[in-house]
């Protein structure tokens, strides 16, 4: 691992968000946002409705090469892997975002569950952009270390995980990328989007360790894992192999 990406692994645990500030090529990006209009497109969603949000799940982002990439990508799994200190991380979730301008944007929240603890760094995601995302329109607001207020802690057995009021009230800073940038984000970590004025395209996998779980993540890998059973794997592209499977 380079000394720039050891960086944004300890970003990530430290603050909760890190950035690799241009990690696709210019080929990737533009066969990215290729991939991604049309599936929109196959999928009959069409070019989007102005203040909507549009997601598109699971095994049909895999039968495009470009997008398929972006979920088995060596960089971004090798920064993933230092984040969670697991070799072969489990790709738990795929998915399309696309925001069509104007949209309010979206609250401030956790995607951890309220009232639970987390194993500390058991999960996190990515979020590949397909378009600049300024303070102005789209940006991710985060509150630096609050992810932390939602770790089990061997130290304190009284700790209490944060309320919906504390992660209402906290100090959020937005966070500037251009398109081929990829945020690595901690669920846990408090975050909101700022009103979008420009198209907002991402793909995001969301990635587990295979050996620390709270009650909710347990529950929601076994589904994906019995899911799973029932597809054949010689229909997944065999680079996602290794992480695919659990």
């Amino acid at each position: 691992m380079s000394d720039l990406d050891q960086e944004i692994v300890e970003a990530a645990r430290e603050n909760g968000v890190g950035i690799a500030h241009n990690l696709l090529t210019e080929k990737e990006l533009s066969l990215g946002r290729e991939a991604f209009d049309q599936v929109y497109l196959d999928l009959d969603k069409g070019p989007g409705e102005p203040g909507t949000r549009d997601s598109i799940w699971g095994e049909e982002l895999l039968k495009s090469a470009a997008l398929e990439r972006l979920f088995s990508h060596p960089h971004i799994i090798s920064i993933i892997s230092g984040i969670l200190d697991e070799l072969r991380p489990f790709l738990q979730k795929m998915k399309t975002n696309r925001y069509t301008p104007f949209h309010p944007g979206v609250g401030r929240h956790t995607d951890g569950k309220l009232g639970e603890l987390s194993p500390p760094f058991s999960m996190v995601s990515t979020q590949v952009f397909l378009d600049d995302i300024e303070i102005d329109s789209g940006a991710l607001a985060y509150v630096p270390r609050s992810h932390i207020l939602h770790y089990e802690s061997a130290e304190n057995l009284d700790h209490q995980p944060p309320t919906k009021e504390q992660i209402r009230v906290g100090n959020y800073v937005p966070a500037e990328l251009k398109a081929g940038s990829v945020i690595f984000r901690l669920p846990e970590v408090w975050h909101a989007v700022n009103p979008i004025h420009r198209l907002r395209r991402y793909v995001t996998g969301t990635y587990t360790s295979r050996d620390r779980f709270s009650a909710s993540m347990t529950e929601n890998v076994d589904n994906v894992v019995q899911s799973r059973k029932q597809i054949p794997i010689d229909s997944i592209p065999s680079t996602l192999h290794q992480f695919w499977q659990f």
